[in-house]
Order: structure tokens, then sequence, then C-alpha cells
């Protein structure tokens, strides 16, 4: 099993994108301009990069930080992808490409939330320098054993794609496409990072989600169904040498109330890799060193 706190992204290392800023639905904020309730606006600065809504009708002159007439929405669409914090993804016409050169070594990546058919990720060792990683495929399939299926079974999605295979070179440039034949591309998070091996799970993970919809029934029995989106949680025990302690101690530290980018297994193209992914926080991580070689983590996950 192997974890990374994503790296903060600044606009230093975000090379290229293929999504503007502002975008049409958030033009730049106007002084002079008067506002609709509901309409959006960007204010973006260095390294800043948020979009607010208006409150009220006739909203002129009035600026973003008065709580009375302006409410924070959350970043621009081009910067939601680095928005690990929220889940609204940013949303780019196929093919969108970005271009992040994060200034520092990494060995992993994680791409979450997507909509998106055909992905391709290259990796070079500086601006337009040596491939030292590739990783392409279709993200959307079927998995089907009957000519039925053959047929008529829907197509999904793959949401979620890990990899720790990147070679940590001294300046990696990492080049993103995605691609989808509805003409729009959906992908919210983009995290990089350095990854540590906690261990290896025991073959027994309980993956599960926290349902928040709500059912209520009236006195004559009619159900009125509100559907919310569930949460992934991950139940697991893994694995670690009594030399790697230390280090795992330290890294749980590190992630206390972090968002993390967890997975269970390492097999990009395992048809269980997706469930092992998980972007979220640790909500028990409980190490029982009874064994004098192997220490093992009781480990709970929940998505954010």
């Amino acid at each position: 099993m192997k974890a990374f706190i994503p790296f903060g992204i600044t606009d230093s290392m975000v090379v290229s994108s293929t999504i503007s800023e502002p975008d049409t639905s958030e033009p730049a904020y106007d002084v002079a301009t008067s506002y609709a309730e509901f309409a959006q606006v960007s204010v973006v600065t260095t390294d800043s990069h948020l979009v607010y809504e208006s409150l009220v009708s006739g909203n002129i002159g009035n600026p973003v930080t008065d709580a009375t007439k302006w409410i924070l929405k959350g970043n621009t669409n081009k910067w939601r992808m680095f928005d690990y914090n929220q889940g609204n993804p940013s949303v780019g016409q196929s093919p969108f490409t970005v271009v992040l050169r994060p200034g520092r070594r990494v060995d992993s990546l994680m791409l979450d939330g997507l909509k998106a058919s055909l992905l391709d990720i290259t990796v070079r060792n500086g601006i337009d320098g040596d491939i030292v990683y590739t990783l392409d495929g279709y993200l959307l399939s079927r998995d089907v054993n009957t000519f039925y299926g053959y047929f008529f079974a829907p197509f999904i999605y793959t949401k979620s794609v890990a990899t720790f295979q990147i070679p940590p070179v001294a300046d990696p440039v990492i080049y993103l496409t995605l691609s989808d034949q509805s003409g729009l591309v959906e992908l919210g998070r983009f995290a990089v990072g350095q990854s540590i091996h906690i261990g290896h799970i025991r073959w027994s993970p309980i993956v599960d989600s926290d349902n928040y919809s709500e059912i209520e029934w009236d006195a004559f029995g009619k159900s009125t169904l509100t559907p919310v989106p569930s949460i992934p949680t991950n139940e697991l025990k893994v694995e670690t040498d009594k030399v790697r302690l230390s280090a795992v101690r330290q890294f749980r530290d590190q992630a206390n109330a972090k968002a993390v980018v967890w997975s269970g297994m390492d097999d990009v193209v395992h048809p269980y890799q997706e469930s092992l992914i998980l972007f979220g926080v640790y909500r028990s991580f409980q190490i029982d060193i009874s064994n004098q070689a192997l220490a093992v983590i009781n480990l709970s996950l929940k998505g954010i």
C-alpha cells in the first residue's frame, strides 16, 4: 500500500492549460458592472483563483469581500482540479490538455473525478526533454461475458487513476491530455507528490460508502427520495516491517487533517485498483505491534 500528500500547486507550476481564465461563465469582476442575483465573477491574483456569486440583484460597486452582497463559491474552472478539499470538477473542451511542472521530484500521480474516454500522460525530464514515463489508455469500457451484454450493456467511465511508477527525475514536466467523444471532459482532482510505502495489505479489504441520501415516508407510506452523492470508505489491514514503523508513524502525523491519496494496489490495470484508490482522510490509523517482526495497521479511510 502506498500514499502521498499532494503538493500544493502554484501559478508558476502550471505551464499551460486549454481551459481559459476567466471562463465565459465566470467573467472577471468589474466594479462598474451591475450584477444580477446568482451571477458569478472571478477574481484572479497571484496564486489565487476565486469565484464569487452575487447574493442580490443590482449588485454594483460592492467589493467581493462584502459578505452581504457576495458569497465565495470556490476556485475558478481552470483551478478546481487543484483544489483538493472539494469535489467540483474542472470542465474543458475535448481534447483537454494541461502541462504541469512541479519544480521538484515526483514519483506519484492521481486523477480523480474523471469523465473522459481517453487518457494520455507523458512525463519528461525538463520542457521537451527526454520522455521518462508514459501512461495511456481507454477510460470508457464495459465488462461483459454474454452476447446480450456485448450488444446492450452500457459503457461506464473509469473515475480514478493512480500511478506510483514515475521515475524521480530532477525536473519532471507532466503532459496530460484527456479526450471524450461528447466534446467535454471533466477532471475533479489532479494530484502529484512523493509517496511512502506503508506496507502490504492483507487480502481482506472492505470497500464501502457512507450514504447521505434522505428517504422520508409520509403518513400514507409514500416515500420522498433525496439523492446525495455517497462518500467512499475503505477498511484495510496493512502489514509493515518493524524497520519501517518510524517512517509510517511520521507520515501518520503529517497526514492529520490532510487530503491524502491512498492506494491499496499499485497495479494500474487490475480491476480492483479503482476500488482501492481513495482521495481522503484517515479516520483511524491504529498500529498493532504485538508481533515483534511485523506491525499490523488497522486503517480506516474516508473520502472527501
